[in-house]
């Protein structure tokens, strides 16, 4: 009976990250590997790290925020009515633009007394128009709680402001330091140079005869 044939493993090189981690730690036993190639690796490392770290840090910072202005809120909720106020003239015509705000004046009701003051309303709303209000513990007019949208992309922002300064830094500081490396590393190669160039060349001296 024939032996079953067994088609050759394709080559499957070795995953880059893989590689430059085995070289950081002094696993590669590669002869020709050079310290200055082992700093590089230890670089490339630090740079996957860093950037780890990064996301890690920005995805903190959002969820921090996120948590302290969903606390905020309910502080503020609980010091917000919701009331309707009645424009008592047109507010100015804002051109037709869409989110185009005016200040008119209004009046509303809370707990049974008749308050009045000025309102924002959207432009050329006419006189007479009810319209939704938000008001404080004593009837003034009030900033709204944040919506849960609100905060989500509030707190996405920051996080993306963070993870941005972040690598910013890290970018500069790993540039920086490749540099050295690669300074280093060509200062090595011409003193390598020197000494292997002129047997490379035949302008070595002769043993014995001065020739070069």
């Amino acid at each position: 009976m024939p032996a079953a044939s067994t088609s050759p493993r394709p080559f499957q090189p070795g995953h880059p990250l893989r590689c430059h981690l085995r070289r950081a730690v002094g696993l590669d036993r590669n002869p020709l590997c050079r310290s200055a190639d082992r700093a590089r690796s230890r670089l490339v490392v630090t740079a996957v790290l860093l950037a780890v770290l990064s996301v890690v840090a920005a995805l903190a910072t959002a969820r921090i925020l996120l948590h302290d202005m969903r606390a905020e809120a309910q502080r503020t909720t609980a010091h917000r009515h919701q009331v309707t106020a009645t424009t008592l003239e047109a507010a100015a015509d804002t051109g037709g633009q869409p989110l185009g705000t005016a200040q008119t004046g209004a009046t509303w009701t809370m707990a049974g007394e008749s308050l009045s003051g000025t309102v924002k309303v959207p432009g050329g709303t006419p006189q007479g128009t009810k319209v939704p209000l938000w008001v404080d513990d004593v009837g003034a007019p009030a900033e709204p709680p944040l919506s849960e949208s609100q905060m989500a992309v509030s707190a996405a922002s920051y996080g993306l402001i963070a993870l941005a300064g972040a690598g910013t830094l890290s970018g500069a500081v790993l540039v920086l330091r490749r540099g050295v490396l690669d300074h280093r590393a060509a200062a090595a190669w011409e003193n390598d140079w020197e000494l292997v160039e002129p047997l490379w060349s035949g302008r070595s001296d002769r043993p014995g005869t001065g020739e070069r």
